[in-house]
């Protein structure tokens, strides 16, 4: 019985490590992934800085001046600076939100009339009060 008992912890044991080893070997599988996918990832070509200055909430809150400087600070090397930049009618404001609407219940309560019920619901004080 002390054998078979050791071969069960022996065998648990060698299960147990078989399987952290596995996952061992798959997490640096994964980490060696990543990494190839890290390195060959292309960075976006600097041409495209304006769309993303374009994006952000303080380009559009600026006035026009300000966003022409935010624009030239952005622009690849060697390109010519904006002098005069036309703004899309969406960026002059703010959006504006929808009102709240009123609640409007869907479904029909014409059948949901309660009973009235007598003040006094005990049967024995209802006879109380009838005799008096």
């Amino acid at each position: 019985m002390a054998i078979m008992t050791i071969g069960l912890l022996l065998a648990s044991k060698l299960s147990v490590n078989l399987i952290g080893g596995g996952l061992l070997v798959l997490g640096i599988a994964l980490l060696i992934a990543t990494l190839a996918f890290w390195r060959s990832a292309i960075e976006d070509p600097a041409v495209l800085a304006p769309l993303e200055i374009m994006a952000d909430r303080s380009f559009a809150r600026a006035d026009q001046t300000k966003r022409t400087e935010l624009l030239n600070e952005v622009r690849p090397g060697g390109a010519d600076p904006i002098i005069h930049h036309i703004a899309p009618s969406v960026l002059m404001r703010e959006p504006i939100s929808e009102p709240e609407k009123p609640f409007r219940d869907p479904f029909p309560h014409d059948d949901d009339a309660v009973d009235v019920l007598p003040s006094i619901i005990d049967p024995l004080l209802i006879q109380q009060k009838n005799k008096e």
